[in-house]
């Protein structure tokens, strides 16, 4: 009973932001109707692997577009020479949904997006910085507990 149990539950991780105040030079611009496409499809792309190991269905998960428009104050896009290379959500003193490209990872854009995050929610005084992950997310784990991160709690998500 252990195999087919265990593949329907999530390791997720709480984190908690224990490291320096951090300036930052990046400047993101927020999410419009134009991203949709290009939200959409990094997003399914980004979470579609991780869906698909757990057995959760759909794999596409992306908000639509009439619930990103609603958000787009609390969205933020990541460009270089025009070109989409990560967002990251932000509400109240959480980051969420930080999303890269498969075509623009390990070049430094989630550490870009991270940095940019914590930065912008210590300037508005948000505390604590929190962000949730999957265990399943090991490189995304790792970057958060290489940057002033630490796991406060660790539940099983049915």
């Amino acid at each position: 009973m252990k195999g087919p149990l265990l593949e329907l539950n999530i390791i997720a991780h709480t984190m908690e932001y224990f490291g320096p105040e951090i300036s930052c030079g990046l400047s993101l611009r927020n999410y419009t109707d134009a991203d949709f496409h290009v939200y959409e499809n990094t997003y399914n792309r980004c979470f579609a692997p991780m869906r698909i190991a757990l057995k959760r269905f759909p794999v596409n998960c992306c908000a639509s577009r009439e619930t990103l428009f609603t958000q787009r104050r609390h969205i933020f896009i990541l460009e270089k020479s025009d070109v989409f290379c990560g967002s990251v959500a932000l509400k109240n003193n959480e980051i969420d949904d930080l999303i890269v490209p498969e075509n623009k990872r390990r070049q430094g854009f989630g550490q870009e997006l991270l940095t940019f995050a914590v930065c912008r929610l210590q300037t508005q005084n948000q505390s604590p910085i929190l962000l949730h992950v999957a265990d399943w997310n090991q490189n995304a784990l790792k970057m958060y507990l290489k940057n002033g991160f630490e796991i406060i709690k660790t539940e099983i998500i049915k």
